[in-house]
């Protein structure tokens, strides 16, 4: 009996704690778990006064345990611009919409907890980098989510909305890609999960509505059929409650959008100072302007940068998985008439890779049963098929297309196989389906469909009916020698979803039921069909859907098992989004194929390796406070013969240079004086800093600290100055060389060498011949902060060597084996830390003295080098190799020298 109550008791301390963590969790409060936890214990001992503290500390353990430590979120990466949010601690309560929706994702779409957790978490850090509505002044806001493909980020954005109505947000607009069936599917979405849709004959409710009604209604300006209209003018003026309006980004769409926003802020002034948020689905598409920098902006660009400029009070937030082209956004341009372009400058935010996602890396770098270490999802396909499609270029050759090609025939199979084992696992009711992307002209897409109707007819009467022997054997060889297989690899590398190998004779009789509920589609402009999974929501929708442009970007294929993929591109982020593949695969992931070239298998490889390092240097940025949008360009892994965007959208890239196994030395310096003042400056400032400076070295002395923090060599290439136009030595490019490596765990420490004089300098035969002909080059002490040196060194003694007035050129300023001065015995620079000399240079040589300024123990011109260690990384395949390849960066993203 004892058992029992304490048993109620224990129970009712975790029922209590759930409630109370919830609710709290729904207000944002950061110490939701701790404070639950002290509510509970006390409810319960305020019932059960039996109840010992022992008990009551074991019970809160382990109730904690359960519900808050499985809960481990990967941290959120953010870069802002601004350090200090609009928002103070208690402002970021969300409540009606953030709450009904987030109950919806678990009790209806019975989401796990941690993935609305961790919407929860990165929606509350996007808002944080937004503008406050609830404060009056103007903001302008440009920020960029980096999500990954088919990973849900229009869950997230649908969470942030929610979060906006709660926090004031009164217009919401979203640029929804630039097809149709997006569009609708995007607002169909929305209507469900932010607004809640009631029958208005039956009054039954769906989506949000069925948690709650009872909230201020959200207006919609735009319908599942119909885009923005003229018409809202006259129909739309409330903005007392959440408004809601979803566009496709279509030049005709935009200027009917602005037409109406500027009718609606002639009719009332309030609209102009209403708080907007525009969320740009796919912000790399369309929306990145291509046009030169003396052409006026691009027609999509320029209308969404029109769009903004009409609101004084706005966010705009562009959501994206391929980056590249958003990165590369010139941050410094404006245009006269629609102003600032849409370069994220005050906030980037990389969502986590969400609990389940099978992303690049998944597919294309798993070593599998086959030889060597080929993937284990991919099959390549036959030379006939890559004939087949190389000939296909235009819509007259769609009379080539005369049968299924063979690699093609499998693939239909395969998804046969695979749809029978999802219904014996009991996914029955679930949505299944193929991709055919062959090609994106819709006479060749439409041509297929025929072919393929003909054989899938061929194929599901041999089988129902058992007349070819052999089309069967060759069924079941397939299932025994790649599903079998594969799952058989699967089942001992996967903790979870692991599945009986089920016998030839199960799958076969399931495959005959199969066959009657397979659908093929053609998804384009010209087909009348349509992907309406939403239709099949009660028994699943199996389809085989053959397509190009339409399925290249935002729809989402639900259930995609087996993709059939012959489409070339040479840019980065075309590629990674006609991945259509990609996505959540719980509980059938091991029947996933895809069908594709040898080529485009190794391209996808290199695209894993681009995105893995995308996201390290993202986390690096983000646990390095000092670094804004502004400051730091993020390097792309480039490619001998794929671009990461199309040319158009590369006009501020540039080459980050690979200086590793390189000395760089200073040997021209500019004509200014503020140029020399400058320099003398950031070596006192870095030498000061430094703890402990050993004093070595016999002819020649050295000032020597090993093990300098790099943070401290990057805080003096912000300030120290090259000259400008230098190729050898860029101040500028070794700084984000170095960044880049420390992104990548290397370069941590540095080692510093004062260059001090050199015994019997003073009194060499080329120095008294020079002091002959009227120098005056004597021993010149210098004062280096904490250091003093005895002597600047010489350089160039007898001749200035510049060609020109504007500058001043000493050639080399390393002597043999200076850059060894540091390194022990046998070391060599691979294996120790990177070197930085600097050279305090004698101001009486022919090249400094002409400049006729007053140079003194506390002003002398200041020379560098580097010693750099060569870099080895380990690549997606697990070999060694010297990380020489090219990366490419904004240049137009800059730190700002002397701030």
């Amino acid at each position: 009996m004892i058992n029992n109550v304490l048993e109620t008791a224990k129970s009712e301390l975790e029922k209590a704690f759930v409630e109370t963590y919830k609710l709290l969790q729904s207000l944002n409060s950061e110490d939701a778990a701790d404070i639950a936890i002290v509510s509970a214990r006390k409810k319960i001992k305020k019932k059960h006064s039996d109840v010992t503290e022992d008990e009551l500390e074991a019970w809160a353990l382990e109730v904690y345990d359960k519900h808050v430590q499985e809960i481990t979120l990967e941290p959120v990466n953010v870069i802002r611009l601004n350090k200090q949010s609009a928002w103070e601690r208690n402002e970021l309560k969300f409540g009606y919409y953030w709450g009904r929706y987030s109950k919806y994702l678990e009790d209806i779409k019975k989401w796990p907890s941690d993935t609305i957790r961790s919407i929860d978490t990165t929606t509350t850090e996007i808002l944080k980098s937004l503008g406050n509505p609830s404060k009056q002044q103007e903001f302008n806001i440009r920020g960029l989510v980096l999500g990954y493909v088919q990973s849900g980020k229009t869950a997230n954005f649908t969470g942030l909305i929610n979060k906006a109505y709660d926090v004031g947000y009164k217009l919401v607009i979203v640029l929804a890609g630039m097809h149709n069936d997006l569009r609708s599917q995007t607002q169909l979405r929305l209507e469900k999960e932010v607004v809640g849709v009631i029958d208005k004959v039956t009054n039954e409710a769906s989506g949000v509505a069925t948690i709650s009604n009872k909230g201020e209604l959200v207006q919609t300006w735009t319908t599942i059929e119909n885009d923005i209209t003229t018409k809202a003018i006259e129909q739309r003026r409330n903005l007392g409650v959440p408004n809601l309006m979803v566009v496709k980004k279509n030049k005709d769409v935009l200027e009917t959008l602005n037409e109406v926003i500027e009718a609606c802020c002639n009719l009332s002034a309030e609209y102009r100072d209403v708080p907007v948020l525009v969320i740009d689905d796919e912000a790399d598409q369309a929306s990145v302007d291509t046009a030169e920098s003396n052409e006026k902006p691009k027609t999509i660009n320029r209308l969404i940068r029109r769009l903004l400029n009409q609101f004084n009070r706005k966010s705009y937030v562009g959501y994206t998985a391929t980056p590249f082209a958003n990165l590369l956004i010139d941050s410094q341009t404006e245009d006269a008439n629609v102003k600032e372009d849409l370069y994220p400058k005050d906030f980037i935010v990389a969502l986590p890779k969400p609990e389940g996602y099978c992303g690049p890396e998944e597919y294309f770098n798993v070593s599998g049963y086959e030889e060597g270490n080929k993937p284990l999802y991919i099959r390549h396909l036959s030379d006939d098929d890559i004939d087949l499609f190389n000939n296909v270029k235009k819509k007259e050759d769609a009379e080539l297309i005369q049968q299924v090609p063979h690699s093609m025939q499998q693939a239909i199979q395969s998804f046969v196989i695979a749809t029978a084992i999802r219904n014996l696992r009991k996914q029955e009711k679930e949505h299944n389906s193929m991709l055919i992307h062959a090609s994106h002209l819709t006479d060749i897409q439409l041509e297929l469909q025929r072919v393929v109707e003909a054989y899938f007819e061929e194929f599901s009467n041999t089988v129902l009916y058992a007349s070819n022997d052999e089309l069967l054997k060759q069924l079941r060889e397939l299932y025994l020698k790649d599903f079998v297989q594969v799952q058989t690899v699967f089942n001992e590398i996967s903790k979870e979803n692991r599945h009986p190998v089920l016998e030839w004779v199960e799958v076969y009789t399931e495959i005959k039921k199969v066959l009657t509920t397979i659908r093929i589609m053609a998804v384009n402009g010209q087909s009348k069909d349509a992907l309406e999974y939403d239709s099949y929501k009660e028994s699943g929708l199996n389809v085989i859907a053959i397509g190009g442009n339409k399925l290249s970007r935002g729809l989402t294929l639900e259930g995609l098992t087996i993709s059939y993929y012959y489409r070339g591109t040479s840019m980065y982020d075309s590629l990674l989004q006609m991945g259509r593949w990609f996505g959540y695969r719980g509980g059938y992931m091991d029947l996933c194929r895809i069908y594709t070239s040898l080529q485009i298998a190794t391209n996808f490889e290199h695209l894993a390796e681009v995105m893995v390092e995308v996201r390290k240097e993202f986390e690096w940025l983000a646990q390095n406070a000092d670094l804004t949008p502004y400051d730091y360009a993020v390097s792309i892994l480039g490619h001998d013969f794929m671009d990461v965007t199309s040319r158009a959208k590369m006009k501020t890239a540039e080459f980050l240079y690979y200086y590793g196994g390189s000395i760089r030395q200073t040997r021209s310096f500019d004509t200014d004086l503020q140029f020399y003042k400058t320099n003398m400056e950031a070596t006192v400032e870095l030498v000061n800093k430094i703890d402990d400076f050993e004093k070595t070295g016999k002819r020649t002395k050295y000032h020597v600290a090993e093990d300098v923090s790099t943070q401290y060599i990057l805080d003096f290439l912000k300030k120290y100055q090259t000259r400008s136009g230098a190729t050898v030595v860029d101040s500028q490019k070794i700084l984000e060389f170095i960044q880049k490596q420390i992104s990548q765990g290397n370069y941590l420490n540095f080692n510093v060498v004062i260059v001090d004089t050199t015994e019997g300098t003073f009194n060499r035969e080329v120095v008294r011949k020079a002091n002959d002909k009227g120098a005056n080059l004597k021993e010149f002490p210098v004062n280096l902060g904490k250091i003093q040196v005895e002597s600047a060194v010489l350089r160039s003694i007898e001749k200035d060597k510049s060609i020109d007035q504007t500058a001043v050129d000493l050639g080399a300023i390393v002597s043999s084996n200076q850059q060894s001065v540091d390194l022990k015995d046998e070391d060599i620079r691979d294996e120790a830390n990177p070197l930085l000399l600097i050279y305090p240079l004698h101001p009486g040589v022919p090249a400094f003295a002409k400049l006729n300024y007053n140079f003194n123990e506390n002003l002398v011109p200041i020379g560098i080098a580097f010693d750099f260690p060569r870099v080895y990384k380990e690549n997606l395949k697990g070999e060694i190799v010297e990380a020489r390849q090219k990366y490419l960066k904004n240049k137009t993203v800059r730190y700002n020298k002397g701030e």
